[in-house]
């Protein structure tokens, strides 16, 4: 196979695979329903046609190697991170209709997944800061680590909707758990193919085997999409469950108590010096001592 086929086939089999899981979402009425996952789709479909039309470029020796490598790096890296952002928001669109009907655990959520993103943008520009470090090193770590990040919270949120499924009311065959899980599937691929890059390259059937994964995941998403989902489970949780206490603490912590402002009356200090005055005498000492009386209980 020569470079040109090796280069352009798993680019049109990603082209031709999103726009099918293009169809089956539209098909089944939820891009509006899930705005996040249908904007991931449709990125994914448009970066693959710009990837694909920047090779064809290069076929037909319009531009020079050193001008296709530029526009090259120019155009992937800062999709890359693009795609990365998306996947994020898609993974908290999952998690906020997974626990839709715990108000305080999806509040809670919310929190987490912005400092999830922000951690991760953190350590992207301290990791690509050096004393070396250009735009394109810069770009290149931020990429990286946010791609890590949507790997292992993708890892993550699948574990949580495998062991609490049956607490949520969240099937198997539902759309919120195949979404999670093809990411999942491509999360593991990723994570794979980022260690063993680190350490050599990649030969033409370890890259084979990677593109089929990621074609799986899309193919998964097509399968939950173009079958009926089952309707969701009415569950019932007893008070004392562990899951109901972390949505009230959850609900505490996100709406706070109601407060209640305390005054003194106008007239308190002036009756707490009367009542002063009436006990201590106007000398200071007890008003029994005025009267010749000793002062204490036992006078009388």
């Amino acid at each position: 196979m020569s470079a040109w086929l090796h280069f352009a086939l798993p680019v049109i089999a990603e082209i031709l695979f999103f726009s099918a899981a293009i169809y089956c979402v539209f098909r089944a009425q939820k891009n509006r329903i899930y705005p996040a996952l249908w904007q991931f789709l449709i990125f994914k479909a448009g970066f693959a046609s710009i990837v694909l039309l920047e090779g064809f470029v290069r076929r037909l020796h319009l531009i020079t190697g050193p001008h296709f490598y530029s526009i090259y790096v120019l155009t992937y890296w800062p999709c890359f991170l693009i795609t990365g952002i998306l996947a994020l928001r898609v993974m908290h669109e999952m998690f906020r209709h997974a626990v839709r009907s715990i108000p305080g655990v999806q509040q809670m959520g919310r929190s987490i997944f912005f400092w999830a993103i922000a951690v991760s943008a953190v350590l992207a520009s301290a990791s690509g800061t050096t004393a070396h470090a250009s735009g394109v090193s810069l770009l290149l770590a931020a990429g990286q680590i946010i791609a890590r990040s949507q790997s292992v919270l993708a890892l993550c949120l699948l574990a949580f909707l495998a062991f609490a499924s049956n607490k949520l009311g969240v099937s198997f065959g539902s759309r919120i758990f195949g979404v999670t899980f093809g990411f999942g599937l491509m999360a593991v691929g990723d994570l794979v193919n980022s260690a063993l890059l680190t350490r050599t390259n990649l030969d033409s059937g370890a890259q084979f085997a990677f593109e089929a994964v990621y074609l799986a995941s899309i193919a998964i998403w097509c399968v939950y999409f173009l079958r009926p989902e089952p309707a969701r489970r009415l569950v019932t949780m007893a008070s004392t469950s562990s899951l109901m206490q972390w949505n009230e603490i959850a609900l505490r912590l996100g709406n706070p108590t109601g407060q209640v402002a305390v005054s003194y009356p106008p007239s308190f200090m002036n009756d707490v010096i009367h009542l002063v005055n009436t006990v201590m005498g106007p000398q200071g000492f007890p008003a029994t001592a005025v009267s010749g009386r000793p002062p204490g209980p036992m006078a009388g």
